[in-house]
């Protein structure tokens, strides 16, 4: 990668991380990555541009195929999670892009966030394509190509470092900026500036400090009792607001410009911005379920009688919570306090061996979670 594609793609990626909760689509189609022949792998993502781009940057020294589908021009996750991105998507770019004539194997690679809205079986009997999950994050894309196409449990867990931190920091830092600099607009214009720094600086504290935070909100499990839940968000945003308003009342004192109306002024944006981050603070994770999703209060069930020990679920889960025992043919739902409810294993599951169960016990079928996709109000409803 020389220096002005560096640049360019350095430029795009803060751009598109600022922008991220909006859709940014890439053309679909083929990609030939370096020079391909009809044995070369073939990868499928979701035609979101910044993943693209994230992707193609991965295979820049492979030689393979890339097929985007569409996505609706969202992540893959959040896509295949809303109803956005499925088998029918995948099924219609193999059967219209042409990349059957290219290859010679039935072998397509797709990302492993998409397990959780993409049916696999259904693209096999449909097409005879058989699906391969890849690694959670692009940059194992190698790696993953080293290994013959198998994964290792670092390559299938999502995770939540500070790079990725900073970014979720950023992208809800930019759009809070702009509708707090319209509205100041009005009020203080001389303000504006200094309540940007004020937003950029909260979000990017709280997002650094996350992993302190992570015990407390671990208290949301699949045993969890709601009103210990709502209790650990409530401490969440008091701790967030003390430490927000100790740090205004220090700076006011220390610049001598401390007032009543400092205080009034300053802590209202404060607090509006302390509840818009720290209100869900657990869905603008990947290790922590939505305080607004439906499944909040569900569990996810193992019927040992039933499970074959496929492996499908320790192979598409982003928590890691099942152990597959080879020899048993069994599989465990070992760390299920850490599970987010996404309903991958549920969907790939051949046997409907994992189901969800609601509070109350009731069994959700699989064939619910198969259809049913979550809308923009966490509830599950018939995809389009």
């Amino acid at each position: 990668m020389n220096l002005m594609q560096f640049l360019t793609y350095g430029i795009c990626s803060f751009i598109e991380t600022i922008l991220r909760f909006l859709p940014i689509p890439y053309m679909t189609g083929i990609i030939r990555i370096g020079n391909p022949d009809s044995q070369s792998p073939v990868f499928l993502t979701g035609n979101y541009h910044l993943t693209v781009m994230r992707v193609k940057r991965a295979l820049r020294n492979q030689h393979a195929f890339l097929l985007v589908a569409n996505s609706r021009g969202i992540n893959v996750w959040c896509a295949a999670a809303g109803g956005h991105f499925t088998h029918h998507d995948v099924i219609s770019a193999l059967k219209i892009s042409g990349i059957e004539d290219l290859i010679s194997h039935r072998k397509i690679i797709l990302p492993q966030l998409a397990a959780c809205g993409i049916q696999a079986k259904a693209i096999l009997q449909k097409t005879g394509w058989r699906v391969i999950w890849g690694p959670v994050y692009a940059r194992d894309i190698p790696m993953f190509l080293n290994d013959e196409l198998m994964k290792n449990e670092r390559m299938r867990e999502v995770r939540f470092p500070l790079s990725q931190r900073l970014e979720m920091a950023a992208a809800w830092a930019f759009p809070m900026s702009v509708i707090f600099s319209i509205v100041i607009l009005f009020f203080k214009s001389r303000s504006i500036v200094p309540a940007i720094f004020l937003i950029w600086s909260l979000s990017i504290f709280i997002f650094i400090s996350f992993p302190l935070f992570l015990p407390l909100l671990r208290r949301e499990t699949p045993k969890r009792n709601t009103d210990k839940s709502l209790l650990s968000r409530f401490i969440l945003l008091l701790i967030l607001l003390l430490l927000s308003f100790s740090g205004l009342v220090l700076f006011g004192f220390l610049t001598s410009g401390f007032s009543w109306s400092f205080l009034l002024f300053w802590g209202t944006i404060l607090a509006v911005a302390v509840f818009t981050l720290g209100g869900d603070l657990p869905g603008s994770t990947p290790l922590l379920l939505s305080e607004f999703r439906e499944e909040k209060s569900f569990k996810v069930a193992l019927n040992q009688e039933i499970c074959r020990g496929a492996g499908f679920c320790e192979m598409v889960c982003p928590l890691n919570c099942f152990d597959l025992d080879e020899h048993d043919h069994k599989v465990s739902f070992a760390r299920g306090d850490k599970c987010v409810r996404c309903g991958a294993c549920i969907v790939q599951c051949p046997f409907d061996a994992l189901v969800f169960t609601d509070k109350e016990g009731k069994r959700i079928p699989p064939d619910h979670i198969r259809k049913y996709k979550i809308n923009l109000m966490g509830k599950r409803s018939q995809a389009d």
